[in-house]
Parts: structure tokens; sequence; C-alpha cells
């Protein structure tokens, strides 16, 4: 049984609507005490020449922003308005199949059952100052987005390559004897009966982890 516990949820309303959600499907989850790779010192966002915009190369369209304030992706929330509030109320307005008011520009929507429905541009941030995770660099061109949990952290690997973002997250057999070379580690047990267990590998621990099978499937964004 594979874990994946952070990577997005996928669905489509009208417009691209996704989300991150985290979730465990088991009952042994393996998270990290500390930001890895450990005894690196956090960063608030990427290298500079890799500022930008990576957009998704399949399936529905995601788009991730780079920049100095840290990294952010974007959502679209999808909203409603009933037929009977537009006319009510002088705040909201429709011209040229868009709809007025709801934020400064004009949105496009869908007009379905007596309600319009629209999509709301949001972003969310990942990692920067503002963020409880915390983006740790891993070697050139490499950084691990450790996103921070009630017991620690889990990670999440962002490859800048051949102006490309590459992204895997952490991914696993439940059964797998990946961490057993790991000495330091705690088990948590709380009332829902899935078993945390927290690792603290060393410096030469860590990097011998990384060699092996720990992030999933790549997905790729094209820098636009």
């Amino acid at each position: 049984m594979k874990k994946n516990p952070f990577k997005p949820t996928l669905f489509t309303v009208f417009l691209t609507f996704w989300s991150i959600q985290f979730a465990s499907f088991s009952q042994k989850s393996y998270e990290f005490s500390l930001p890895v790779p450990v005894e690196t010192t956090p960063v608030h966002s990427v290298d500079q020449r890799y500022f930008g915009t990576y957009e998704s190369t399949k399936g529905p369209q995601l788009s991730y922003e780079l920049n100095e304030r840290g990294v952010f992706i974007y959502t679209i929330n999808i909203q409603a308005i009933s037929k009977e509030t537009l006319r009510e109320n002088s705040k909201y307005s429709i011209r040229n199949e868009h709809i007025f008011g709801v934020v400064e520009d004009s949105i496009p929507y869908v007009f379905q059952d007596d309600n319009y429905y629209f999509g709301v541009r949001n972003a969310v941030q990942l990692a920067g100052v503002e963020s409880t995770n915390k983006l740790v660099p891993n070697g050139p061109e490499s950084y691990v987005l450790n996103f921070k949990t009630d017991n620690g952290y889990t990670p999440a690997l962002l490859e800048l390559k051949n102006n490309q973002l590459h992204i895997s997250y952490f991914d696993y057999n439940e059964e797998s004897k990946l961490f057993n070379k790991i000495k330091e580690m705690q088990t948590i047990t709380p009332q829902n009966g899935l078993t945390t267990i927290v690792l603290s590998p060393t410096l030469k621990e860590w990097q011998k982890l990384f060699k092996k099978e720990l992030f999933g499937e790549v997905q790729v964004f094209d820098k636009k």
C-alpha cells in the first residue's frame, strides 16, 4: 500500500479547481521531526534564476509561482450568486457574459439553474516568511519542501531543470523497511488509532535515505 499524504487532489467544477488535501489512508504514517535535509538552513524562496510561473504540462491546468516572497500555488474557488441576489443588490452587475462587483476585475460566468457560477482565483503560500512550511536546499537545482504537520514535517521534492519544475511527493510502502536504519525515532499512537513514526535521522542517515525511492511519481510544470 502506497503512502502519499501530500499529493494534490484534482477535480473540475466549471473551472479547474484544485486543493492540496493532506490525507492518510493507512494505519502507519512516517514523518520527520525536523525539516530535511537536516543540518541545512531553510530558505524563504528558491534561487532568483528560478523565479517565474510554472504551469502543468498535462491534465487540469495548475500553476505555481516562485518569487522573492516564496512558493505559491494558485487555486480557483467556485462561487455562485443567485439571479434574485443579483437583481436586488446594486453591487453586482452583468455585462458581456462577465459578472462585475465580486472582485476588482470582471469574471466570466456560467448561468445555470437561476445561479451565476464563477471562479475566483486565490494564491496559497506553500513556503516563505508567512508559512509554517520549510523550504530547504537539497543540492544543485533541488529543494525539499517540508509541510508542517502535528508531529513534525512531511517532505516533497522540488527540482528545477530545463525551464521546468518537477514535483514529487513523499511516497512509500507502509510495510517498507526503508526507515529501519534510522536509529532515533518516536512512535505516537493517538486515540484515532493511526500510528505515526516520527523520524530523527542524522545527516548521514538522511543522505543514504534520500538515494532510495523516497518520492513518488513526478509532476512536470513548464516555465512560462
